[in-house]
């Protein structure tokens, strides 16, 4: 499944879709999501139905109610960067574009 060919609603119902299918092969009941996870059944419904929004939380305990929340991990993986001569930098807090830089790059006499 590509879902950089995807609308946003379409890779909704996707994840509601594969999500479904993940709790029948762990062959998990309805209640049993529902009680792990303290949702309600039309929250439940309305993502594998992909006909609402549910909220990011709700979405993150329907993945442990499944046992699958630390396939989350993966999805915003910053990759480390090893170099044996320099030491790791924090990351900036903030990122800043450049204010009125002048190219690098001259022609001839050009200053």
């Amino acid at each position: 499944m590509d879902f950089e060919m995807m609308t946003d609603h379409e890779v909704v119902i996707a994840l509601g879709q594969q999500y479904d299918q993940l709790r029948r092969h762990k062959q998990l009941q309805d209640k049993e999501i529902l009680a792990a996870s303290g949702t309600s059944s039309s929250v439940l419904a309305k993502f594998r139905g992909g006909k609402g929004n549910i909220t990011l939380e709700t979405f993150v305990k329907l993945m442990r109610a499944v046992g699958e929340l630390d396939k989350l991990e993966s999805l915003l993986v910053i990759p480390e960067q090893y170099s044996p001569t320099q030491q790791k930098t924090a990351l900036p807090e903030r990122i800043h574009k450049p204010k009125n830089v002048k190219p690098t790059f001259t022609w001839g006499n050009d200053e």
